[in-house]
């Protein structure tokens, strides 16, 4: 079974650009996640290690800073405040996707003053005062990050794997089922500019299916003119626009054929129903192959799942 890409859209100008290639329709794969400080303290580290620690369980979850599909950035700052002897210690656990798309942001924080016998007066703040905010911090925020990561991958499996199967639908023409499907897909996710680009696409399929048959309708009833107009109407980016140019093919040549043949005839009516009789068959047959080649198309593709 060949692998199958699917839309992840990395910009806003994605559209029908594929940029991530994913399992086949079983399941999408786990999301790789880089768990990093934002600077360089030894603060920041730790809660990376505490995070990193409490994911390695999660089946959803690779930990790896190799080709990471997220960034969870940890930032910790600490402000002391000499005169008024306090120290403010603020930490952010940021989740974004690696172009830069926020999911969300956790934030802890506290504020320890110390007791100082001169008000108003700078002097060194107890260091187990800072470290015992600096703690806080870092416990707050490894806590707190868990949930709120989790429940992010939770989504993006799901929004994966429902684009996963849309594309499945898609190859086979059930293109209402992908829709449906499609249209659950929130626009908190960012996968959302990508799922409504797979919409555009098979809506557009649908639209060209229904031209198709109705301008094969058309040519049986004879109305010619309207049936080319039909053909002429389908997309050229649709799978089914060859489809479409053989049937205006068989459409237009068979008119030139007829005309040539009256005139050579003298307009005479034997003439004339002959050419008719004959420009009848040559449109079977080019109905006949036509449907050949697309049921061998929808076999082949059935036969590549």
């Amino acid at each position: 079974m060949k692998l199958k890409k699917i839309l992840l859209p990395g910009a806003a100008s994605i559209c029908l650009s594929l940029a991530a290639i994913f399992l086949p329709a079983w399941g999408a794969p786990p999301v790789r996640i880089a768990i990093v400080p934002g600077g360089a303290s030894g603060m920041e580290q730790e809660v990376v290690d505490r995070i990193s620690d409490q994911l390695q369980g999660n089946g959803n979850i690779v930990v790896s800073t190799v080709n990471p599909d997220w960034y969870v950035v940890c930032n910790i700052t600490d402000r002391p405040d000499l005169v008024g002897q306090t120290v403010r210690v603020n930490g952010t656990v940021t989740i974004k996707t690696t172009d830069g798309h926020v999911l969300n942001t956790i934030s802890a924080q506290t504020n320890k003053q110390d007791f100082n016998l001169n008000p108003g007066t700078p002097a060194p703040l107890n260091k187990a005062l800072v470290d015992s905010a600096v703690r806080e911090v870092i416990q707050g925020l490894s806590q707190r990050a868990i949930g709120p990561i989790q429940d992010a991958v939770e989504v993006e499996i799901q929004t994966r794997d429902k684009i996963v199967k849309a594309q499945t639908l898609g190859d086979s023409d059930k293109y209402d089922e992908a829709l449906s499907l499609l249209m659950t897909i929130s626009p908190d996710t960012p996968h959302f500019k990508g799922a409504r680009a797979l919409i555009a696409e098979f809506q557009m399929e649908l639209e060209a299916i229904d031209l198709i048959k109705e301008a094969q309708a058309d040519a049986r009833k004879g109305a010619t003119r309207q049936a080319i107009s039909l053909l002429k109407a389908v997309n050229l980016r649709s799978k089914r626009y060859g489809i479409a140019r053989g049937l205006l093919a068989s459409l237009t040549r068979p008119r030139l054929a007829k005309v040539k043949t009256t005139v050579g005839a003298g307009g005479g009516d034997s003439s004339q129903i002959k050419a008719l009789e004959a420009q009848k068959k040559a449109l079977d047959a080019q109905r006949k192959a036509i449907e050949a080649q697309e049921a061998a198309l929808k076999s082949r593709g059935r036969a590549t799942k």
